[in-house]
């Protein structure tokens, strides 16, 4: 494999997991806001309580994972300058 093939190839793993964590992001936001919209339908404490525990909790992963793609986004290219 050339030396071109294989930034080509590093580049674009890491927009791959950048995306996968940004993806991960929206959808707990969608996921929290329909249940938000579910609880204030028919608004009772047990629902209130249940939507938010839920939103704390699901996120929890959501911040690890973003954690762990930080290294992904600070690449620094193989000739040694930083991109971005």
């Amino acid at each position: 494999m050339s030396d071109e093939s294989k930034i080509f190839v590093l580049y674009i793993t890491t927009g791959l997991r950048v995306l996968s964590a940004r993806l991960m992001l929206l959808l707990t936001l969608a996921l929290v806001f329909a249940l938000f919209c579910w609880a204030m339908y028919d608004p009772t404490w047990t629902r209130v309580a249940c939507c938010t525990i839920f939103a704390v909790l699901v996120y929890l992963p959501v911040i690890r994972i973003d954690a762990g793609t930080k290294r992904e986004r600070d690449v620094i290219s193989p000739d040694g300058g930083e991109n971005g």
